[in-house]
């Protein structure tokens, strides 16, 4: 076994060849894939910035929430709304679905906090189940267009962005949607980690671990996770106005408004690790992953795979067994790693390498020899 120390050249070399690991990927697939792969993606980073934001809620704070697809659909609809009634650059609908969706957020979080375990679950589950009735509401189809949703919300023209250039066509708009929903999941990864790195996310993982002795250390239970709350649901509404600007369509029956899109957010944050920076980035990779390669197993056929798959979908199903498929792989997932993908990696990579951190406090120690007095001088008194 190999120990390398942090902060160590070697440690900072790990570093380097995994951030161009990730940077040659990122690059890869909107330059050598098809527009159906860059689709997936962008499907894939918009999922990873909504398990983003439930991962600070749920895996660091350890508030359970069924609901934030509540949230994906305020991002959604004050994009899509402000885009065809008002006429707004599509760019700054995001700001405001971000800011809408943290202050409704805080103001959730309020009375709902006060209830913990499953009345908190029921709470949220509520949300979910509400927004899409809420939007079909005859008294405000004026706003959100009732049952038939909002068609249209795209740029008019691709916005040139001085490194991607001038961009048109229909694989434009996909390579400009992969970006911009990178651009998301960027910043909301940077404020993930810097809010899990401060003082303030340890005061989430206090509250998560024991509520009662983080009050008694000072921990202001209320106000932590009314902000944390807000923060999630902005970071999640932002991926809705994404969603919603990639496939120019948002209404009451898409399934990432609904209760199911909460229960995948979740699942994306549980595949990948709950309570790790880098769980929701492998859950929704995979999540996404499997989905496709299920659903294109199962619609075309061909080789040994597809042949097994027709023989079921002629015999036992009526039509495609992809979600079978892909709910057995995630069982099977669940099985080999009970702790997240993440989880799993770590002890695969314990067994070769293993990172000595720092001893606690050895920054702020000083040297014995630093305070020995050297006789051989005058003393300066």
């Amino acid at each position: 076994m190999l120990k390398i120390n942090e902060g160590s050249a070697a440690h900072w070399a790990i570093r380097a060849i995994w951030v161009a690991a990730v940077v040659a990927f990122v690059l890869y697939i909107p330059t050598k894939t098809e527009t159906g792969t860059i689709g997936d993606i962008t499907l894939a980073f918009e999922y990873i910035t909504c398990a983003i934001g439930l991962n600070l809620v749920l895996g660091y704070t350890g508030i359970i929430s069924i609901g934030h697809s509540f949230f994906y659909g305020i991002g959604g609809y004050a994009t899509g709304i402000l885009v065809t009634r008002y006429g707004w650059d599509p760019g700054w609908t995001i700001y405001f679905g971000v800011i809408l969706a943290f202050i409704v957020g805080c103001l959730v979080a309020l009375p709902a906090l006060r209830l913990q375990g499953v009345y908190l679950a029921l709470v949220t589950l509520s949300l979910a189940v509400l927004f899409p009735s809420l939007v079909k509401w005859q008294k405000l189809a004026w706003l959100t267009n009732g049952p038939r949703g909002i068609n249209g919300v795209s740029y008019d023209e691709i916005p040139t962005w001085p490194i991607l250039g001038e961009l048109s066509g229909r694989e434009g708009r996909a390579v400009f949607s992969f970006w911009l929903a990178f651009v998301v999941l960027v910043v909301a990864y940077v404020v993930c980690r810097g809010i899990v790195k401060s003082s303030f996310g340890r005061s989430l993982v206090a509250i998560r671990d024991n509520e009662t002795a983080a009050a008694v250390m000072g921990v202001n239970r209320t106000t932590t996770k009314m902000l944390v709350f807000g923060v999630s649901a902005a970071m999640v509404a932002a991926a809705g106005s994404v969603a919603t600007l990639r496939t120019t369509f948002v209404g009451p029956d898409v399934t990432t408004v609904t209760l199911t899109g909460g229960i995948t957010f979740m699942l994306i944050m549980v595949l990948g690790g709950a309570g790790t920076l880098w769980g929701p980035i492998a859950g929704g990779l995979t999540y996404v992953f499997i989905d496709s390669r299920a659903r294109s197993a199962g619609e075309g056929g061909g080789g040994l795979f597809g042949d097994v798959l027709g023989f079921f979908q002629g015999n036992w199903f009526f039509g495609s067994p992809a979600t079978l498929i892909l709910a057995i792989a995630l069982i099977v997932l669940m099985f080999v790693a009970p702790f997240g993908i993440i989880g799993l990696l770590k002890r695969l990579a314990h067994r070769f390498v293993v990172i000595v951190p720092h001893p606690a406090g050895t920054h702020d120690l000083v040297r014995v020899e630093d305070l020995v007095v050297d006789e051989t001088e005058p003393s300066p008194i």
